[in-house]
């Protein structure tokens, strides 16, 4: 198996494209469009390639493949007095549980640092496109 058909592709639908964006987290920066799912991927895996090329032109060490892990969905996390406190009224008059609550929050935080993630990567390829055009 080639190494690049190691890494990893996370896949987007792009509504103001009208199209699909897949992006390979192993390598920030790494993006490309296609009409269709199959596309945006085929293209990924061609920039993948020239990425790996530079790389290694560079003498820059390729990174880690992201490989799938398992795990066990339970995770101890110790919190000052007060803010236990907090999460605990917070839960009581949503009618959760602090669990419940926690979830929420970091799933809530998650998206907003992808959300982020992305309009900083769309920004930094339109300044990128803005500069080689002239």
């Amino acid at each position: 198996m080639n190494i690049n058909q190691k890494y990893s592709f996370n896949l987007r639908y792009s509504e103001a494209d009208g199209g699909y964006i897949a992006l390979c987290p192993e390598f920030p920066g790494l993006s490309a469009f296609g009409e269709t799912a199959e596309e945006a991927i085929e293209e990924a895996k061609e920039a993948l390639e020239l990425f790996i090329e530079t790389y290694e032109e560079e003498n820059k060490p390729l990174p880690e493949p992201n490989f799938s892990k398992d795990y066990s969905g339970q995770i101890r996390v110790r919190l000052p007095k007060s803010l236990h406190q907090r999460l605990a009224m917070q839960a009581e008059d949503e009618g959760v549980s602090i669990n419940t609550l926690l979830i929420h929050y970091v799933s809530e935080g998650i998206s907003a640092t992808q959300t982020e993630d992305s309009y900083k990567s769309m920004i930094q390829e339109f300044i990128e496109s803005y500069k080689a055009s002239g």
